[in-house]
């Protein structure tokens, strides 16, 4: 498999797209769905098959820091170009695409301490699923809520900027958060359960804070979604409390690879 042929298509497709949605932003350029969504979906590909050339290892998986990244990037750009067929998503791809090509350059250019993962039954693979799914997802409701957040602010201060004519009514931006959290909740969930079912001990000193911060970001999250129901939160609370809930998961992963594998 040529890695870097695919690597650098998707580099390609990325700018191409990340352009597009930058002229339609400020008004340059008519939206045209079609187009847009024909090129994340084949710099998705390019992406995905490059990834898989980097993670895929002899009887397992290699999850090294940037090889994780490559991973995260591609199941965020699909995710989101799946949501984006039926809800307003256009503005997070100026978010997404340039962390992809971020996340490609790393892992075509530098190398961490390889990590090879061993899956001895369907049970763990589940549990890696599941996991990288629900961290995919937490990671776009963190650009939502960031969306949310500013959207809040400008509305306070200035009815006409570019934010507030290029995003969605807030009802439908909250509403569009809230979905995400509820979705990553139930995957990061069934990952816990899952890992606390066929891992032998998810408090060993090699998961002890893995297992710990993905805990404290279910508790931010599940509380939120409980105030949401007695409290009517919304708007820049919510947007706290995903940004801090998505901050603990992303440590309780990758905050670790990147002292162990890069600054150690």
């Amino acid at each position: 498999m040529n890695i870097l042929f695919f690597g650098l298509t998707s580099i390609a497709l990325y700018g191409l797209g990340t352009s597009y949605q930058a002229l339609v932003y400020f008004r340059k350029l008519p939206p045209k769905p079609f187009f847009a969504l024909l090129i994340g979906l084949i710099a998705a590909a390019a992406h995905s098959t490059m990834t898989y050339g980097l993670v895929s290892a002899n009887g397992g998986l290699d999850l090294s820091f940037f090889n994780a990244s490559s991973l995260f990037a591609s199941l965020i750009v699909a995710i989101l170009l799946i949501i984006s067929v039926q809800r307003p998503t256009q503005s997070l791809f100026l978010i997404a695409y340039p962390i992809a090509i971020a996340s490609i350059v790393c892992a075509l250019l530098f190398d961490a301490n390889q990590e090879q993962l061993t899956y001895t039954n369907s049970g763990i693979l589940s549990h890696i699923i599941l996991s990288v799914l629900a961290y995919s997802v937490f990671t776009l409701s963190a650009g939502q809520a960031t969306l949310l957040y500013l959207q809040n602010k400008q509305l306070k201060t200035n009815y006409t900027s570019l934010l507030i004519r290029n995003l969605p009514p807030l009802q439908t931006m909250e509403s569009l958060l809230f979905e995400m959290i509820w979705t990553g909740l139930i995957l990061l969930t069934l990952g816990i359960i899952s890992g606390a079912i066929f891992i032998d001990n998810l408090f060993a000193q090699h998961l002890a804070h893995k297992t710990i911060l993905s805990l404290i970001a279910w508790g931010i999250f599940a509380a939120l979604l409980t105030g949401r129901k007695l409290k009517g939160w919304r708007g820049i609370t919510a947007s706290k409390w995903t940004l801090w809930g998505c901050l603990f998961l992303m440590l309780s992963y990758f905050g670790s690879k990147l002292v162990i594998e890069i600054i150690l």
